[in-house]
């Protein structure tokens, strides 16, 4: 627990009898605060964050309980700020303080996006942009492209289609979209039980939405995301969810199983939603308390779901996720071109060097591109691949710039069937291909492990090199340029023998510091060239 400094000088609640301190670690929230409630908490007027005392915060200081800055927010936290302690139903404050971050006091503390937009924390943990602060232009133009999504769904997929989550509550509270939120929720009924042709289904219906010009990405077997291009040039985002029964249960991904009986949900009902009229289930109601609660009625933007582990279990056996680590990926590559190099990686320049070949090269795990980029610079033809389909994006735009003869292409490693289909079209090829991965078999837990080992076997049979640098056991206590987050340090003598089962041999091997430094880091790795 971090130590309790001096209070802050406050301002109106020292008169109330309520104190609120605040430094650069956290905040300790007056000791009358109830553990149960939400509060907000507001830097200089806007509110970033909400918090449950009871849950976010540790109790057993002497001055109160003590809640420390969320992650996402912490580099925002350079100036002054006014910050402020108010009840978020009722909006009754209850304390404020006066704090200079980093001690700056020539700048105020502004938590916004690159074009000056405000963020807000949402029960992810992540920074968003709240509809909250839509124009109302901008509103319409969402509502229009919902409403068509839901037809689509029902004339086109033959699906009866519904609002459901923050979408859904906010329309049966007041009609309106929750400003704390930044997205919709739609869901379909499926009549399959099933978890196979629920699975067919869904892939079914993501070709028709592909074929009417919508951008969808599929998260699970029973869930898709549709992204949504404004013309303002922001993007917004639809889940796309599969309900159905199961023994008699509703499964709704990921947080609803419960026993509701059909005529809950069907025929479906409709509610209406900023202005427009939009299908919804049955009976709202019922729906809503089986996914928040008996006081789903209450607004807390501070929520987190609490879902049961046998449904857990159950949703992750039959639909499996392709969301697995994919939202730290792309926070972490949003900022990587800011402080990682354009220029190759040692890795790259050791493999052109001492393997100089014509062959098209697939990177796995491409990242920022800079590897990939370097390699077409020099006449090779490459494919790049990656989880993040916002660094693809980003990536794809730097290639079309320099009109570099590189592709790049999002598929994730823990999809099987998008594994094995990029296998075969690796495999089918005119010429034999080499495979580059640097940096992304430790950042792999083993589903994604043995897929990457499916896709380098089927697509070096003809030929070509299997290149790998990942960091190893001996790097784990090491210091880390990127601090700590997701890594599995890696025994080489592991990765032989998994090539091996894979069919494999190993033409080189070499391990040791040397071969990556980066920044003041210089991590212990190894280096593997295979061939099948």
């Amino acid at each position: 627990m971090l130590a309790v400094p001096d209070p802050t000088p406050i301002t109106d609640s020292e008169a109330a009898g309520s104190a609120l301190s605040v430094d650069d670690e956290g905040i300790v929230l007056p000791g009358a605060v109830d553990p149960e409630t939400t509060y907000d908490i507001l830097l200089n007027g806007q509110h970033v964050w909400s918090l449950q005392p009871g849950r976010d915060a540790i109790a057993g200081t002497e001055a109160g309980p003590r809640a420390e800055w969320p992650r996402a927010l912490r580099r925002y936290l350079s100036g002054r700020a006014e910050v402020i302690l108010r009840e978020h139903v009722g909006g009754v404050v209850l304390a404020s303080a006066q704090h200079s971050f980093e001690g700056v006091d020539d700048s105020q503390v502004l938590v916004v996006d690159q074009h000056g937009r405000e963020l807000l924390l949402d029960k992810w943990g992540r920074l968003i942009r709240p509809l909250s602060s839509e124009d109302s232009g901008t509103v319409h133009e969402l509502m229009s492209e919902v409403v068509r999504l839901l037809e689509v769904l029902r004339d086109e997929c033959g699906v009866p289609a519904y609002i459901c989550y923050g979408t859904l509550l906010g329309a049966v509270r007041n009609g309106r979209l929750i400003g704390y939120d930044n997205d919709i929720d739609v869901a379909y009924v499926s009549e399959h039980e099933n978890p196979v042709d629920v699975i067919r289904e869904g892939f079914r219906i993501q070709r028709i939405l592909t074929e009417q010009g919508q951008v969808a990405r599929r998260g699970s077997g029973s869930r898709l995301n549709v992204r949504l291009k404004m013309q303002d040039g922001s993007m917004r985002f639809v889940d796309v969810f599969t309900s159905h029964w199961v023994d008699g249960v509703l499964l709704l991904p990921n947080d609803v199983g419960a026993p509701l009986p059909r005529e809950a949900m069907l025929p479906l009902s409709t509610i209406e939603l900023m202005g427009w009229q939009v299908a919804a289930p049955a009976r709202p109601e019922a729906l809503l308390a089986a996914t928040y609660g008996e006081n789903w009625r209450t607004p807390d933007p501070s929520f987190k779901y609490e879902t049961a582990r046998w449904l857990s279990r159950r949703l992750g056996g039959w639909y499996g996720g392709m969301m697995m680590n994919r939202k730290h990926w792309d926070i972490f590559n949003a900022t990587a071109p800011k402080r990682v190099s354009w220029q190759p990686t040692p890795f790259a320049e050791w493999v052109a060097k001492s393997y100089p070949s014509t062959r098209p090269i697939f990177e796995i795990g491409s990242g920022t591109g800079r590897d990939a980029l370097w390699f077409a610079q020099h006449g090779r033809q490459v494919l790049g691949i990656d989880y993040s389909t916002d660094t693809v994006g980003r990536a794809r735009r730097r290639a079309a710039r320099d009109d570099l003869p590189v592709e790049f292409k999002a598929v994730s490693l823990y999809d099987t069937r998008a594994t094995l289909a990029l296998g075969a079209q690796m495999a089918r090829g005119e010429a034999p291909v080499d495979v580059y991965a640097r940096f992304i078999l430790h950042a792999l837990t083993d589903p994604g492990r043995l897929n990457f080992w499916r896709l380098a076997s089927m697509s070096l049979r003809r030929g070509g090199n299997l290149f790998l640098e990942f960091r190893t056991t001996k790097d784990e206590d090491l210091p880390h340029f990127f601090g700590q987050h997701f890594r599995r340090f890696l025994e080489p003598d592991e990765i032989v023998k998994d090539i091996a089962a894979a069919g494999g041999k190993i033409v080189h091997r070499e391990e040791g510091h040397g071969l990556a430094p980066f920044g003041e880091e210089d991590p212990h790795v190894c280096r593997i060239v295979a061939q099948w």
